[in-house]
């Protein structure tokens, strides 16, 4: 049982590669959560296709113990490997910022001596004392039996080897190891400048003896563990409703900006995001080992930036802070100056996030009726504001059974479906039965415990804990992401607890949305895809790895399909172009599935014989609709203004209208409104190539207008190819469909007979073009004669084709689908 006081629960929220898992990183080695031998990049991805592309995919939660102020206390006789690497922390993150600064003036390439004499020259730069190759002895049972000439001693405190390697080896690690067991030292730093990045490895030698006295290890008696529970979040917008349930789970928020870049489109979606929920925000600058010290006129120290797009100046440095801050609502000097890849201002972002967000508040969870709840803003109306908040210790003793909300979920063969759970009320422990209110499901929680980020079981978790319960169900459909769990479901039902019971009722009889924390409501799809089976898969291995997959994506909507060429499938519903690429390369490397997916489309709502229907498949989509009316979504497009006139350029052919131009900082924000449709037409990969990748863009849907549009089909002699039907503009159905027909006939492969391929609108052929018979030189054993013979063979082999054509009937290949369809 933990203190409330002494919780924290943060997320932090950033733009799509701002650097948040790089500085989740930090915060890991920081609080010792991760030993550091264990240590990677991007720790908390633990997706092998977060690895590849360098995003975050999934939401990753995380429990830390922090003790404040951040210094740890040391053992007179022995100091064990967990500790060891606390020591000298804030000395290690200065020389790691040092020898990152070298690397980003002179790169790699040079001599070991170079890097020498330019750390050092960083070094005297910032202020940290050191000594060059000084001779230390080599002792052996106290007496000295040889000597050791280091690269660089700094502080009297750290020795620093240097190296100029591809890599550094077992070999170098050992023999800086050795040094240290013969010395009076206990930190080494083995820096290696190789040929694509900097390396640092802390080596440290524990052997049973006093620490030498430090300043920058004091001991310390009043000391206050504080459990922080981070949740890494995804920075691109497909992922948007990843964020949004984070946000619903914590009391505050980290927002990242890259010191390079400056706020973006997602920066500015995910503030207005957390804001909603009325989180405690805190405004950091990552980046800054990209950033070098020099010196104003009144001879003060600041930071300007080395590289970026423009070669930004310190003033435009402290325009981006100023902007950070005025978003925010917070001074300038709030702002803090972190580096992922250093660890420089880590331990200030810690202390700050102990300091500013606030405990979790229970004052208005007293109720079974999760109502309150969903008001985020009144909720922390006084958080904004002048008032502090209030901390209203838990009634653990009360009658009302314990309340948690599911944020994840994911399936393991042996525990069943894991469920990621907020406590907001009571407590669980293993052992306990439970009701998902949702579906009216009880179980029994077989394991419970918290993330290190592995699970890590334990007696129970309380209020204000972020953990996992093991329900041991195994039918997906029974956990939905957003419900609510009750603990002690036999109470509810007894008369004694009268009052409880028409709590209950009332919240049994009303929507899960009424329950859920704020934004947990089903997301609406924005793009729909048909996936087929194909190679040795069987539609209900697809089906079962769907509803697999929608316990880690609850965003994920499918039904099944059919189609005449291709059998069954799946009409699943996705949020956006990244989010179906990612799901199916799940599919394919999680499951090891083999399928087919059709052109991606969009939902519209058609009025036909004065009656509206809703149409998802372009098969369905009539040809003599009366009214047709398309989803809308407004778009903020950033970008660097030399870059305005080539975007504006697109807004015709992306059906743009233009609403509003605006500056903010070094960039411009283009409000604009356009089709929903036009997402999965390459909409993010042209900005990017317009921009030379500078701009960015966040949308969301705004509502429906009326559309111009038709049912573009695809015809293979004369039957339709329904995998190919797709809804398009008028004004491009027909240079859309000459397009496809044309890549048809590269595709399909030759038959006995002729093939026609059409392109069809409204029962109008628009473009046709014909892939000609394979023939065989019926007349090649003719040598001379008349001529009427070769010509009687040949109206023949006339005949017999035509025949074959109307008795055969082409089918496309899997191939030729799976190539049609690549962007």
């Amino acid at each position: 049982m933990e203190n409330l006081k002494n919780i924290r629960n943060f997320v932090i929220i950033a733009h799509i590669d701002h650097g948040k898992s790089t500085l989740a990183d930090r915060l890991l080695e920081a609080t010792g959560t991760v030993e550091a031998r264990r240590m990677k990049p991007q720790y908390l991805d633990q997706l092998e296709l977060e690895r590849e592309r360098g995003i975050t995919i999934k939401m990753a939660p995380v429990r830390m113990l922090y003790k404040y102020p951040a210094q740890m206390v040391a053992d007179d006789t022995q100091i064990s490997a967990d500790n060891e690497k606390f020591l000298y922390g804030d000395l290690t993150y200065k020389i790691r910022g040092a020898a990152f600064e070298v690397w980003n003036k002179i790169g790699p390439g040079f001599r070991e001596s170079i890097y020498q004499k330019s750390l050092e020259a960083e070094l005297k730069k910032q202020g940290i004392d050191f000594v060059t190759q000084p001779t230390l002895k080599i002792e052996y049972e106290n007496k000295a039996v040889g000597d050791y000439r280091p690269d660089l001693v700094i502080d009297d405190k750290v020795l620093v080897e240097l190296k100029a390697l591809p890599f550094i080896g077992d070999t170098e690690k050992k023999q800086v190891w050795s040094y240290l067991k013969g010395s009076s030292y206990k930190l080494a730093l083995l820096i290696n400048f190789g040929p694509k990045k900097v390396e640092v490895e802390r080596i440290v030698y524990d052997s049973v003896r006093n620490l030498r006295s430090s300043a920058s290890y004091p001991r310390s008696s009043a000391q206050i563990e504080y459990i922080l529970n981070l949740i890494d979040t995804p920075g691109h917008s497909d992922f948007s409703y990843e964020v949004s349930r984070a946000l619903a789970a914590v009391e505050g928020a980290v927002l990242l900006v890259d010191a390079t870049k400056g706020i973006q489109a997602q920066t500015l979606s995910n503030f207005r995001a957390a804001r909603k929920a009325g989180l405690k925000i805190i405004g950091a600058v990552n980046k800054i080992d990209l950033l070098h010290t020099q010196t104003n006129a009144d001879g003060t120290p600041s930071l300007a930036l080395t590289a970026s797009r423009g070669g930004q100046t310190n003033a435009e440095l402290n325009r981006m802070i100023n902007e950070l801050a005025g978003l925010i609502g917070c001074q300038a000097k709030e702002i803090l100056l972190v580096s992922g890849k250093t660890g420089r201002g880590v331990k200030e972002l810690l202390e700050t996030i102990v300091e500013k967000v606030p405990p979790p508040n229970y004052a208005d969870q007293r109720g079974l009726n999760a109502q309150p709840r969903l008001d985020g803003e009144s909720r922390r109306a006084d958080q904004r504001g002048n008032n502090p908040r209030k901390l209203v210790s838990s009634p653990r003793e009360s009658a009302a059974p314990s309340r948690a909300l599911i944020f994840d979920s994911l399936y393991d063969d042996h525990k069943g479906i894991i469920a990621f759970i907020r406590i907001f009320y009571g407590g669980l422990k293993a052992g306990d039965e439970v009701k998902l209110l949702a579906t009216n499901t009880k179980c029994k929680i077989k394991e419970i415990g918290y993330f290190t980020p592995q699970l890590k079981s334990s007696e129970g978790i309380f209020e204000g804990e972020i953990g996992y319960i093991a329900t041991g169900i195994k039918e997906p459909a029974l956990v939905k992401i957003g419900d609510t769990i009750f603990a002690n479901p036999r109470e509810i039902s007894t008369r004694n607890n009268a009052n409880i019971i028409g709590e209950v009722s009332r919240i049994s009889s009303q929507s899960l949305a009424s329950c859920a924390l704020p934004g947990y409501k089903e997301p609406a799809p924005v793009i729909f895809v048909s996936l087929y089976p194909d190679g040795e898969t069987q539609f209900e291995d697809l089906k079962k790895a769907f509803e697999r997959l929608r316990l880690t994506d609850s965003a994920l909507m499918f039904e099944p399909d059919s189609s005449e060429a291709l059998g069954r499938g799946l009409k699943v519903g996705f949020l956006g172009q990244l989010h179906f690429e990612i799901a199916t390369s799940r599919l394919e490397r999680e499951f090891g599935l083999q399928f087919m997916a059709s052109f991606p489309s969009t939902a519209y709502r058609v009025k036909t014989k004065g009656k509206f229907t809703t149409i998802k498949d372009p098969n369905d989509f009539p040809d003599d609709a009366d009214e047709v009316f398309q989803p809308m979504m407004r778009v903020e497009v950033f970008s660097p203004p030399e870059y305005l006139s080539q975007i504006l350029s697109i807004k015709e052919n992306f059906h743009m209208e233009i609403f509003e131009i605006k500056n903010l900082g070094n960039n411009v924000i283009i409000e604009a409104e356009m089709p929903l449709a036009e997402l999965v037409r390459n909409f993010d990969d042209k900005i990017k190539s317009l921009s030379s990748g500078y701009a960015s863009f966040s949308y969301e849907v705004s509502g429906e207008s009326p559309a111009k549009v038709e049912k573009l089909e695809i015809m293979v002699n004369d039957e339709p190819v329904s995998a190919l039907t797709r809804i398009v503009f008028k004004d491009e159905a027909e240079s859309e469909g000459r397009t496809t027909v044309e890549r048809l006939k590269e595709l399909l492969p030759k038959q006995q007979f002729t093939q026609a391929i059409q392109a069809k609108v409204r029962g109008r052929i628009i473009a046709r073009e014909t892939i000609a018979a394979m023939r065989k030189d019926v007349t090649g054993y003719l040598y001379g004669g008349d001529r009427t013979r070769k010509m009687k063979l040949w109206k023949k082999q006339k005949r017999g084709k035509e025949k074959l054509k109307g008795m055969s009937r082409v089918v496309v290949p899997t191939e030729v689908f799976r190539d049609l369809l690549k962007k």
